[in-house]
């Protein structure tokens, strides 16, 4: 009698974590469909043509090449709040790896990657003094076994905006 009370109690225990992975699943695949729905239409209503989208933690990025935009969607508190970024605008675009403050001295490679603290790309503006920024990495909220990834597509996306970036050319006489 004891062996079927206990295989019984398995069964319904792996039923339950089946069907909570599942609930958590539809979750987040409800969070990153409203997300995309929501720079699709933000992305409309600005006449914007997205070529590549990416996303993120609670944000979603998407670009559009032809008209030399960024559109980035940012999920906070049950509310979506967008921004705007015109390339025209942009001076430079740069990545940015920020650290945690450690003492000086020798640090191996992967002490390094211990102590980073967030992975961001810069946009520095041609009018402006002020800086926009792209989040891809936090240590707070990411965590270590992302960073690889998350390293990757910023350093990708660098080199796709920086590519985009027109500078001015000066003509000697």
């Amino acid at each position: 009698m004891l062996p079927i009370t206990i295989i019984f109690s398995l069964l319904f225990f792996a039923a339950f974590i089946f069907r909570c992975i599942s609930f958590f699943s539809r979750l987040a695949r409800k969070r990153k469909e409203g997300a995309f729905l929501q720079l699709s239409r933000e992305g409309a209503a600005n006449n914007l043509i997205f070529c590549s989208q990416e996303m993120l933690q609670n944000k979603v990025i998407g670009i559009d090449g032809i008209h030399r935009k960024i559109l980035i969607v940012e999920k906070i508190k049950n509310k979506y709040n967008s921004s705007l970024i015109s390339l025209n605008e942009v001076q430079n675009c740069k990545l940015v790896t920020k650290y945690k403050t450690s003492e000086p001295g020798n640090i191996t490679q992967s002490e390094n990657s211990k102590n980073l603290f967030a992975i961001e790309l810069e946009f520095e503006f041609r009018n402006r003094a002020k800086t926009a920024s792209i989040m891809f990495y936090d240590g707070l909220i990411n965590s270590q076994r992302e960073l690889l990834l998350l390293k990757a597509k910023a350093e990708y996306w660098s080199v796709m905006l920086s590519k985009m970036i027109t500078r001015p050319v000066r003509v000697r006489a």
